[in-house]
């Protein structure tokens, strides 16, 4: 459950809806809260939003028209598609937005190429994904909860998606946990409290403790062409090439030898 494959040959359940994780509400105001404060780094253009969750989200902070949502499962303004393979033209959308897609898919990489290809020069990718490293994680070993959200996915750490990005071409530009609860007690799965709990007071001490975490990169392109260039016309230097002489100790002798 930790530490897996990237590729699953088997097919993944993925939530269609916030309701469908213990703890959904809280898990939803804390990413839409997170997705709003990194929003200023964004750019107010086009913005694709992958999965079920994403299209429960509000965007209005950041971006000024309406979001492409895609998602394979049939809602409402969205677009039905596998995510593996967007049906979208290159280098059209200016940020993305994956809440907690890559632990649902099959093929977490094709799904990041894809996301490349449609994604402009120097746009931005937001992701959000489960900690494997919290203790909220742990309760999936239960054999009750094997086949529940969250813990029917597979877990990838922030350093292994970060290693990802990097691998793409990516600048990792913001990375923080969030989630303080560890969504299995009674107590966690109501709404958001006005005082924290005593898992928020432990993770605020350890942050590695955090249910989940959320990464900003920006991607970043290589020119294929050097920035400095020389004139076409411009001309040779002129200076004539400095050339070496020697002179010889012989001197020609003016007597006439006879025989």
């Amino acid at each position: 459950m930790l530490i897996k494959p990237a590729y699953s040959p088997a097919k993944l359940p993925q939530p269609d809806s916030w309701q469908s994780f213990v703890c959904g509400d809280y898990m939803r105001e804390h990413t839409q809260w997170l997705m709003n404060d990194y929003g200023r780094r964004l750019r107010c253009g086009t913005t694709l939003g992958l999965g079920g969750l994403a299209a429960e989200l509000s965007y209005q902070a950041f971006s000024l028209t309406a979001p492409v949502l895609v998602s394979p499962a049939a809602k409402a303004n969205t677009i039905q598609a596998k995510l593996e393979h967007l049906p979208i033209k290159n280098a059209v959308i200016d940020q993305a937005v994956m809440p907690f897609v890559l632990e649902y898919s099959r093929d977490p990489h094709q799904v990041l190429r894809e996301v490349n290809r449609v994604l402009m020069d120097d746009g931005y990718l937001f992701i959000c994904g489960f900690n494997p490293l919290s203790p909220a994680m742990l309760s999936g070993w239960l054999p009750a909860n094997r086949k529940r959200l969250p813990w029917s996915g597979r877990y990838f750490s922030a350093f292994r998606i970060k290693d990802w990005l990097q691998l793409l071409g990516y600048e990792i530009v913001q990375h923080d946990y969030y989630m303080g609860r560890f969504l299995a007690t009674d107590s966690n799965r109501s709404k958001t409290s006005p005082s924290p709990v005593w898992t928020e007071k432990l993770c605020q001490k350890i942050p590695l403790l955090h249910s989940g975490y959320a990464i900003l990169a920006r991607k970043c392109v290589i020119l294929k062409t050097p920035r400095m260039r020389v004139p076409s016309g411009a001309a040779l230097s002129q200076r004539p090439v400095a050339t070496a002489t020697t002179r010889s100790s012989l001197t020609t002798s003016k007597e006439v030898l006879h025989d």
